[in-house]
């Protein structure tokens, strides 16, 4: 798994500088020797930054960062008659365009990685006890987020969302079930379970999308039923050490307002009260879809 020693969002900003300037770099003439080596000078320059950037943001080690050290490092020289000039200026075009494809599918596969952008947001306690339809979902969802040309491995983003597997090549069974489906299509290369979404699984993730609208009729209509079910929720948020009075407070509120809204001012009202304390990082966003289920019996969709 991948572990970021800076921000998600300083991370995204450093790579998008990387991916503009190495635009400008690939615009530069290389119709004669002098003006090829002055691009090959560039370019090496600054391919040596985008190496030790992401070894200092993630790790010497990372899978990432040597397989982007590696490829083309020893590329940069003209040997005598072996390669003709023109072929040489078009190959270091063409190692230059191939890294700017992968400082972007490094930059998505991150993104979808909410122990990356959002570790504050997810508990893995929960995260630990997902079925392997949870697991499904998942994978569906951060593969839909993911949709374009590349085919993407699995494992690192089931990690990056703090799922561990029980057992060793498991993520190449949910890749076979998911294809059963016709949901992906995959390399079925035996040493990495990978997949893209095919229109199928897309239009699958949108029709559930669109099914997730706020339901409020499934709010109880009896007032003191609600209350008991924040009661027992409040119980069940201290067990899990959430038990801090603004919460206990916010959710007292509710029950008070209950009586003075209708289902959906008032569900409207639960949501919006859950994603402030979110945003506060009082709660997570596992607890959030907790605090949200118990109260009207639908489930948050957060953006």
């Amino acid at each position: 798994m991948s572990e970021l020693k800076i921000e998600w969002e300083i991370f995204k900003n450093q790579m998008n500088s990387f991916g503009n300037k190495g635009e400008e770099l690939s615009k530069i003439s290389t119709r004669s020797i002098e003006e090829t080596n002055n691009f090959v000078t560039e370019y090496k320059e600054w391919r040596d930054k985008v190496v030790n950037f992401l070894i200092s943001s993630l790790d010497s080690k990372n899978s990432y960062v040597q397989s982007f050290r590696i490829a083309n490092s020893n590329k940069y020289n003209l040997h005598g008659n072996q390669t003709s000039f023109d072929n040489f200026a078009r190959e270091q075009k063409q190692d230059l365009k191939n890294d700017l494809l992968y400082i972007q599918y490094i930059t998505k596969l991150l993104s979808v990685s909410d122990l990356i952008i959002k570790p504050n947001q997810i508990d893995l306690s929960i995260r630990e006890k997902y079925t392997s339809e949870d697991i499904l979902e998942l994978i569906l969802d951060k593969l839909y987020e993911l949709y374009d040309n590349n085919i993407y491995p699995i494992l690192p983003i089931l990690e990056g969302n703090g799922i561990i597997l029980k057992k060793q090549r498991e993520e190449f069974e949910y890749v076979k079930l998911l294809e059963n489906f016709g949901y992906i299509i995959s390399n079925n290369i035996a040493r990495q379970a990978d997949a893209q979404l095919t229109v199928n699984g897309k239009i699958y993730v949108e029709n559930k999308l669109k099914q997730s609208k706020p339901n409020y009729e499934s709010i109880c209509d009896d007032k003191e039923i609600i209350n008991s079910k924040i009661d027992d929720l409040m119980g069940k948020l201290e067990k899990l050490g959430f038990g801090q009075e603004i919460i206990y407070n916010e959710l007292e509120e509710l029950k008070e307002l209950y009586i003075h809204l209708n289902k959906k001012n008032w569900g409207e009202l639960v949501k919006g009260k859950i994603i402030d304390l979110g945003l506060q990082q009082i709660i997570n966003e596992d607890i959030m879809k907790i605090i949200y289920n118990s109260i009207t019996n639908d489930v948050l969709r957060i953006p």
